[in-house]
């Protein structure tokens, strides 16, 4: 089972601000989109559906370090990897590299809250899920902070697909 799934996307025009660069906020767009994809593809898993059994997730954080510009009309790969989770929550670690995978331009750490539709209030994953999760999951050093996993990203940006 793939555990750091990749993919690739085009920048487009409206996305981007006057000087061609990829918009701050739309690098956010960009992410969740991927992600979405992967789940898709990779895991059978379609957010519509959890929606309908009034199940789905919001983002509790982001935090995400800009390192090169994404221009208009570029072509570049968009990879997942889920780090961390509990029975209420998934962290998935996001970065976006230029098509010959050699340089990362952006590097996201975000924390989905499972929560009940109806409610609003934090939900429990199913044990299936939970099962999911434990496969996918990638090892990591939690105690290392944000600019420490940033910096490791760094050093081997590349990814086989």
């Amino acid at each position: 089972m793939i555990k750091e799934p990749g993919s690739l996307y085009t920048i487009r025009f409206n996305d981007c601000d006057p000087f061609g660069h990829l918009n701050n906020a739309a690098y956010l767009n960009y992410f969740m989109n991927a992600r979405e994809d992967h789940l898709a593809d990779h895991y059978d898993l379609r957010l519509k559906d959890f929606a309908a059994m009034g199940r789905g997730w919001v983002v509790a954080q982001h935090q995400i370090a800009y390192l090169k510009p994404a221009a208009v009309a570029e072509k570049v790969y968009i990879f997942t990897r889920v780090t961390d989770f509990t029975e209420q929550s998934i962290q998935v670690e996001m970065w976006m590299t230029d098509e010959q995978q050699q340089k990362v331009k952006a590097f996201l750490v975000t924390r989905f809250a499972h929560v009940d539709l109806k409610t609003g209030k934090r939900a429990g994953h199913d044990e299936q899920l939970l099962d999911l999760l434990a496969n996918i999951r990638v090892e990591h050093n939690p105690d290392k902070t944000f600019e420490q996993r940033l910096a490791e990203r760094l050093q081997a940006p590349s990814i086989q697909l």
